[in-house]
């Protein structure tokens, strides 16, 4: 069974050793993939913390969030899991 978090406990994980991003209402722990991050370890920091479904859309496909990003899910957003 996934965890569930509030936003409020993702908007604590925005640096290099803590990395949580929520995509589409599931909260991915991104930290041990900072370094492989195509785009750099950079610019994948500045959407952690928050809710960066807009964003992962704009430059992602289905496939890296179904392949990719699968193993780094930890869980779902507390408001998204009342949907």
């Amino acid at each position: 069974m996934s965890k569930v978090y509030t936003m409020a406990d993702v908007e604590k994980h925005t640096a290099a050793d803590s990395a949580w991003v929520v995509v589409e209402g599931q909260v991915y722990d991104m930290t041990d993939f900072l370094d492989e991050h195509p785009g750099g370890k950079k610019i994948l920091l500045m959407s952690c913390g928050k809710d960066s479904t807009e964003k992962f859309w704009k430059f992602h496909s289905k496939k890296v969030l179904e392949k990719t990003a699968k193993p780094f899910k930890i869980g779902t957003v507390a408001e998204a899991a009342k949907l």
